[in-house]
């Protein structure tokens, strides 16, 4: 598994380079609402709190869910970790505003650079995807070919990204209000699509751990869109 550590120190450092650029290309200021600088270390401290332990609570209960033992981390349980650590800092803080556009482009980058390293990984990893006929079904060493969905989601996130880089000096105003809930909108909504081309057991009404994990995620960024937009109405 050593070249998924590979993958996952490329991952960060790609993630940080790419928040750093961002922010210097655009001109982004500290996250809204956000104004003392020990205020937003605390911030990043709970986001960080946050990104590990949805990671390894979501990915670890999906592992014996399947009926595998260990410990395993999970992208999409690290973002909605994150996600709920950011709101209950901001809750208690007083802080209103959307605080994650200057966290996207960084956070595609982890994603995207990550799941390559889990394709790589192979068998192992335990995020492939079920037998596909399909030409480009990949073969992770069992003789069967198979959806590779970890880089269907890597081609989806650095799509939405050159979307973001594209469109935003076009509409700085509703990236910086609304740029962070389009994100989770797009990253929910493709993630659930690919759950249904892998072989992780279903826990309710047919759908996986990670399905409800997307779902949870796709209401929380509707709810906040449409709360974003009513507040500028």
């Amino acid at each position: 598994m050593i070249i998924h550590f590979v993958f996952d120190l490329l991952a960060l450092a790609s993630s940080v380079l790419m928040s750093l650029w961002f922010r210097r290309k655009v001109g982004l200021p500290r996250p809204a609402g956000i104004t003392q600088a020990a205020q937003h270390h605390y911030y990043l401290l709970a986001l960080l709190l946050g990104l590990v332990v949805g990671s390894t609570l979501f990915g670890t209960l999906n592992l014996h869910l399947s009926g595998h033992a260990g410990t395993a981390k999970s992208l999409l349980g690290g973002v909605f970790g994150a996600i709920v650590a950011a709101e209950v800092f901001k809750y208690f803080a007083g802080i209103r505003q959307s605080t994650g556009l200057t966290f996207v482009p960084g956070l595609i980058m982890l994603i995207a650079v990550g799941r390559v390293g889990c394709f790589l990984a192979g068998l192992p990893d335990f995020t492939y995807g079920t037998e596909t006929s399909l030409p480009w079904g990949v073969d992770f060493g069992d003789g069967l070919q198979r959806h590779p969905v970890q880089l269907y989601e890597s081609f989806t996130m650095l799509a939405f990204l050159a979307v973001l880089l594209v469109n935003y000096p076009r509409q700085p105003a509703f990236w910086q209000r609304q740029g962070f809930y389009v994100f989770v909108l797009v990253y929910a909504g493709q993630r659930f699509i690919w759950e249904f081309l892998k072989p992780y057991p279903p826990v309710l009404a047919g759908l996986n751990l990670f399905h409800w994990i997307c779902l949870a995620l796709l209401v929380y960024a509707l709810f906040m869109l449409n709360r974003s937009q009513h507040h500028v109405e």
